[in-house]
């Protein structure tokens, strides 16, 4: 099992750190949890975009 990260990994952990912020955001401000959520999730289609399209995923 390799020690290092994975850019797979890395798109993952970013899809989960963008939907995070997002319901932080949401609960330390006034915004609401809805609009919060729209907000989060437009980083984190940016990394399965990024994923999918620009740096698929290849077999090894």
């Amino acid at each position: 099992m390799p020690d290092a990260l994975s850019p797979a990994d890395l798109v993952l952990a970013s899809i989960a750190v963008a939907m995070s912020l997002a319901v932080f955001g949401a609960v330390v401000t006034s915004l609401s949890v809805a609009a919060a959520m729209a907000a989060g999730s437009i980083p984190a289609t940016g990394s399965i975009g990024y994923a999918l399209f620009y740096n698929p995923p290849t077999d090894r």
